[in-house]
């Protein structure tokens, strides 16, 4: 208890408590172990709205869509509050429930992104991502369904957390332009103006390049940042299923059972505040 410098208690609108303690720690040093002979593992990262990332290794994670899978329930939740009078005690208490489904879906986000963040940190040096803007591809959306996954995907933080994940450990992290990486040839940098966003496999017009238009962008990032893999993947495999909240809910007496939050509310308010969070159920 010594190094903690600040406690703070917050309360969430879900009515969960939280202790926050403030504590100073030294920052970890970069690692540069090229310098020591060995040689720098670099991964490239693309994100997308049906994959919501793919590795320059030829590994993806799928989209669990939280947002979209849990929509429906929220939109009951949003009309039974209508309904209610305001400031009664069903008001408050319907208000509760739309606050910790809110709350569960975000929670399942940021514990399935630091997870994938301890993942690639403990087995990359280097990570690549895309400099995305992410507004403007919501704004630019051309249906409300897109705009919808885009919000849904979360990519600001997601590379968020990955970039924390890799800082921590003292690791690189670059953010690479993202213009024409999905149009762009990874093998002779030519651009297939044609490719359109129903195109799910990259053809080069120039060399007769073909590869998964994901792991195509993944690449082209990867080399753009100074690295070339001494092979590329042939096929994509996904990622092994990360330990993770999940969105399935148990009937138990007609009420839906939810599980109760896990440690990642706890990393949120590291990556936000540097604090460490302790939760009260």
């Amino acid at each position: 208890m010594e190094r903690v410098s600040q406690v703070c208690v917050k309360l969430n609108p879900s009515g969960r408590i939280y202790i926050i303690f403030l504590v100073e720690e030294a920052e970890a040093e970069e690692e540069h172990s090229s310098e020591e002979g060995e040689p720098v593992n670099a991964v490239g990262v693309d994100l997308g709205i049906a994959r919501l990332a793919t590795l320059s290794d030829g590994r993806f994670l799928g989209n669990p869509k939280p947002l979209e899978r849990s929509l429906e329930r929220i939109r009951v939740l949003q009309r039974t509050l209508s309904r209610k009078r305001f400031l009664s005690k069903n008001w408050l208490k319907t208000k509760r429930k739309l606050a910790k489904e809110h709350e569960h879906v975000g929670d399942f986000r940021r514990d399935l992104f630091f997870k994938l963040g301890a993942l690639l940190a403990e087995e990359y040096d280097v990570l690549v991502l895309e400099d995305l803007n992410v507004q403007d591809l919501i704004q630019k959306g051309v249906t409300k369904k897109r705009r919808l996954r885009l919000y849904d995907s979360s990519f600001s933080e997601i590379r968020r957390i990955l970039e924390w994940e890799f800082v921590k450990r003292g690791k690189t992290v670059l953010a690479i332009s993202a213009y024409n990486t999905s149009r762009e040839c990874f093998l002779c940098g030519g651009i297939n103006q044609n490719l359109s966003l129903e195109d799910r496999i990259f053809n080069c017009p120039h060399c007769g390049f073909t590869l998964d238009r994901d792991l195509n962008a993944s690449l082209v990032l990867l080399r753009r940042a100074g690295w070339v893999p001494s092979a590329v993947p042939v096929e994509l495999r996904p990622i092994p299923p990360l330990p993770s909240l999940g969105l399935k809910k148990r009937r138990q007496g007609g009420a839906l059972k939810q599980e109760a939050p896990s440690v990642t509310v706890d990393q949120k308010f590291l990556l936000q505040d540097g604090c460490l969070t302790l939760c009260i159920p």
